[in-house]
C-alpha cells in the first residue's frame, strides 16, 4: 500500500540500509535461484531455441531439461528483471545520476573511485547521492513489482512522520 500526502516521508537513511541489504544480499539470491550472473542483465542474451526444426534426441533432452529448469528459476529472473528495471527508470541526468550510480554499484560491481570516474562526481558525492538513488530506487520499486506481478514484494521505505 502506498501513502500519500498523509504527512510521512521516507526516512532517507533508513530507506536507504534497507535498500542496500536487499541489492547486497537477497538479490544475490534470487540471482543465484535464476541461474543468473548480475553481468547478464546488462549483456545481450544467447538464446535457448534450437538452430533447426529438426531436433534429435539430445535436443530434446536438452530443452525438456531446460524447460524444467526455467520453470524453477522463472519467478526469480521475474524479481531479477524487476530490480534491473528500477534501476533503469530511476533518473540519470549529470546531477543526479541515480541509474549509473545503482548500476555500477549493484551490477557491475565497481568500487567507489570507478563509480565517481563515471558519473564525473567525487568519491563524496557519489556516497551522497548514492543514499539519494537508494531512495528513489525505493519509491520506484513499488511500481515495478506491481508491474512485473511479483506478489509479497518488499517495500523497502521506513516511514518517518513529519511536520
Amino acid at each position: 500500500m502506498v501513502q500519500m500526502n498523509l504527512g510521512l516521508m521516507p526516512d532517507r537513511k533508513l530507506t536507504a540500509k534497507k535498500v542496500k541489504k536487499f541489492l547486497v544480499v537477497d538479490f544475490q539470491q534470487y540471482l543465484d535461484l535464476a541461474g543468473m550472473h548480475r553481468n547478464q542483465l546488462t549483456s545481450p542474451q544467447l538464446s535457448l531455441a534450437p538452430g533447426s526444426t529438426n531436433k534429435n534426441n539430445i535436443e530434446n533432452n536438452f530443452i525438456e531439461d531446460t524447460q524444467r529448469d526455467i520453470d524453477i528459476a522463472d519467478p526469480a529472473r521475474i524479481v531479477c528483471a524487476a530490480v534491473y528495471r528500477t534501476m533503469e527508470d530511476c533518473t540519470d541526468t549529470e546531477d543526479k545520476p541515480y541509474k549509473r550510480i545503482l548500476i555500477d554499484t549493484y551490477i557491475k560491481k565497481l568500487r567507489v573511485f570507478e563509480v565517481a570516474a563515471n558519473t564525473s562526481l567525487s568519491t563524496s558525492s557519489v556516497d551522497k547521492k548514492k543514499i539519494d538513488a537508494q531512495v528513489q530506487f525505493a519509491n520506484r520499486w513499488l511500481h515495478w513489482a506491481d508491474f512485473y506481478g511479483l506478489e509479497d514484494y518488499p517495500d523497502f521505505r521506513v516511514m518517518k512522520k513529519v511536520g
